[in-house]
């Protein structure tokens, strides 16, 4: 999902903490990452709200990855 202010979200290992995931997220993507808030959803998963720099980087990541 990608949010209107530069936000996607992902699911995530339910033991990786926020810095596991931005250090993964900034090498395999070349992003920058600004913030990362996590939650545990109703099904037990672990979600990561990933607000990345830049202008348009959400969506230049999800065209990337196949998603736009």
């Amino acid at each position: 999902m990608i949010d209107f202010d530069n936000t996607m979200e992902f699911l995530v290992d339910i033991k990786a903490n926020k810095k596991e995931i931005k250090k993964e997220l900034e090498e395999l993507y070349d992003v920058d990452v600004i913030s990362i808030r996590t939650m545990i959803t109703s099904k037990g998963e672990k979600k990561a709200a990933v607000k990345l720099a830049g202008d348009g980087s959400a969506n230049e990541l999800a065209t990337t990855l196949g998603l736009l």
